[in-house]
């Protein structure tokens, strides 16, 4: 990501442009004295930028909370300027990353008798992304519900479902997920069956299938090489099949509904075959289209990590975003959302503005005390009457600004 800025300032404090303080008062009429000073050091003077460098540091000093008697350094001011980009430049990042969904995988949702989906997830900003999206887009549901319909599926139940990569829908086995999750709970349940099979010497790459028999106890089918002590260890060691049963007698299911399956890795895994839900899985798989537009619909929420775009500063104090990429509306939206990140990109427009002029204004001591000296001078015989000019003393790499006296002769 590439951000950029563009500064439109209207005040003292955001003048420094072209490598050079913009002075926005209004002036008197000048002498010839003072003529020949402009034609000599431009037609800003020393003094003015000086003054105008007190406000900017002025500034610094009240955006980094330190009062008017404290001494600061430019460096100082610099590295302030740096930790504000930086905070600014993550906070951007990070806020940008969240306009979308983080995890679509991890969003489930439920389509009602009226063909209304409501989306689900453990994420608050993921299922309210989800939802937004979903709630503009009403006629998806309401076509998985007619195609439903269509096949004779009741409408009375609501259908739960997923959205795979690609598109694919898969409803959701509430039954089994419960059950799952009561297995996952118990790690146990599945480290010892799996170190139990290692002390087998059980070739775990393919995995294995268990099921229920007559008696109550998992077992593996007489295919499996080493069955019979494979059976005989789940026999002895009830602990998982205890589980099982326990939750097939909660859940009011018939034992022969349901298998188990331990793959090379990962945590015993159940299955609960219903009749119903495979009816309505055979309509999801004729729903490519609506699969794939849902799919690409969420997965457009986000904004790509690769936009360049610059930030203008309004009259107002607004910013507008500046980019031909598509998602620009998507970016301008996020800093209208965030006052605050518009106010941290103004001080650190404001601050670099300091060293803008630092930079500028790198003259000798020497230099600039000669060159104070005869701009007051000139000022004197000009009879210009200001009462704002600030007189600077440099010494030991320090600068220091007393207000000018203006004495009439």
């Amino acid at each position: 990501m590439s951000i950029s800025g563009i500064g439109n300032y209207n005040n003292i404090l955001l003048q420094w442009q072209g490598q050079q303080l913009k002075n926005t008062g209004s002036g008197s009429s000048k002498s010839s004295s003072a003529n020949s000073l402009n034609s000599l050091f431009g037609n800003t003077s020393m003094t003015n930028q000086l003054s105008s460098m007190v406000e900017l540091t002025k500034y610094a000093m009240d955006a980094m909370g330190l009062s008017n008697d404290s001494r600061v350094t430019f460096n100082q001011i610099t590295k302030y300027r740096e930790q504000l980009q930086n905070e600014f430049s993550a906070s951007v990042k990070n806020g940008l990353a969240g306009i979308g969904i983080d995890d679509i995988n991890g969003l489930s949702f439920s389509l009602d008798k009226n063909g209304k989906l409501t989306a689900a997830s453990d994420d608050a900003s993921d299922r309210k992304a989800a939802q937004a999206w979903l709630d503009a887009n009403p006629a998806l549901g309401k076509d998985l519900r007619k195609a439903l319909t269509d096949a004779g599926i009741d409408a009375e139940s609501a259908v739960d479902l997923r959205v795979g990569s690609g598109g694919k829908l898969s409803v959701i086995n509430t039954t089994a997920d419960n059950m799952q999750s009561a297995l996952n709970s118990d790690a146990d349940l599945t480290n010892d069956l799996r170190a139990a099979l290692k002390k087998m010497g059980v070739d775990m790459t393919n995995g294995l299938n268990f099921k229920l028999d007559d008696e109550g106890n998992l077992a593996v089918g007489n295919d499996v090489e080493q069955a019979e002590a494979i059976n005989q260890w789940l026999k002895e060691n009830p602990k998982l099949a205890d589980a099982v049963k326990a939750q097939l007698e909660k859940r009011d299911v018939d034992a022969s509904a349901v298998s188990l399956r331990l793959n090379s890795e990962g945590p015993v895994q159940i299955s609960v075959n219903n009749a119903g839900l495979n009816d309505i899985q055979a309509v999801l798989d004729k729903q490519g289209e609506a699969g794939k537009k849902l799919h690409d619909g969420l997965d457009s929420l986000g904004v790509d990590p690769n936009i360049k775009f610059s930030i203008q500063v309004n009259d107002d104090g607004s910013v507008t975003v500046i980019s031909d990429h598509a998602d620009r509306d998507k970016v301008q939206q996020f800093f209208d959302d965030n006052p605050d990140l518009i106010k941290k990109y103004r001080q650190i427009e404001t601050l670099s503005g300091i060293d803008d002029a630092r930079k500028a204004m790198q003259v000798s001591p020497t230099a600039m005390r000669k060159r104070i000296q005869i701009e007051s001078m000139a000022a004197w015989w000009a009879d210009s009457g200001s009462a704002s000019s600030y007189f600077g003393n440099y010494s030991g790499g320090n600068l220091s600004l007393l207000s000018g006296l203006n004495l009439n002769v």
